[in-house]
């Protein structure tokens, strides 16, 4: 079996592009609209497509779900894509994308980042050195710190940026 390098992070990333909704509004828990719900269920039933994640890992990922909820969703993802042809083309449309994007190699660049190894890397080296940081490094880093703080990273920060 070829390795494969479409990840969990990367078809939410792939969804919420699509849909215009971020991450957690997508995997928000509690009662949602039908909108959430659908891309909470295309990214569901992609992740079914795409990787080898069982369904209870789906659920972690997702936000602590049960996996009886996650085998739920990509059901009534089959029904939607059976009933919707909205939704069927837009769940053909992001899988044949990922796939194209995975089979030209361009995902191995896109692979998730460990935003805690590489604050350490900073964190770690004199003041005068220069540290190697990827982009993807500090997305990863970024989005650990919004999470961390309940922000919306879709959202402009209201404060001043300063160039250093």
């Amino acid at each position: 079996m070829s390795e494969r390098h479409v990840t969990f992070d990367i078809i939410v990333e792939a969804v919420s592009a699509v849909s215009g909704l971020s991450r957690r509004e997508m995997m928000a828990e509690g009662r949602t609209t039908s909108e959430r719900a659908q891309a909470r269920y295309a990214c569901w039933w992609l992740v079914e497509k795409m990787t080898e994640l069982g369904p209870g890992t789906i659920g972690r990922l997702s936000g602590n779900r049960d996996h009886a909820t996650i085998v739920a969703g990509q059901r009534r993802a089959e029904e939607l894509r059976a009933s919707s042809p909205d939704f069927r083309a837009s769940t053909d449309a992001l899988l044949a994308t990922l796939l194209a994007l995975e089979g030209a190699g361009m995902l191995r660049l896109a692979e998730t980042a460990d935003p805690i190894a590489a604050a350490r890397r900073v964190l770690a080296a004199p003041e005068r050195e220069a540290v190697r940081v990827s982009t993807f490094e500090i997305i990863a880093m970024s989005r650990l710190i919004v999470d961390q703080a309940h922000g919306d990273p879709s959202q402009p920060s209201t404060q001043e940026t300063v160039d250093v």
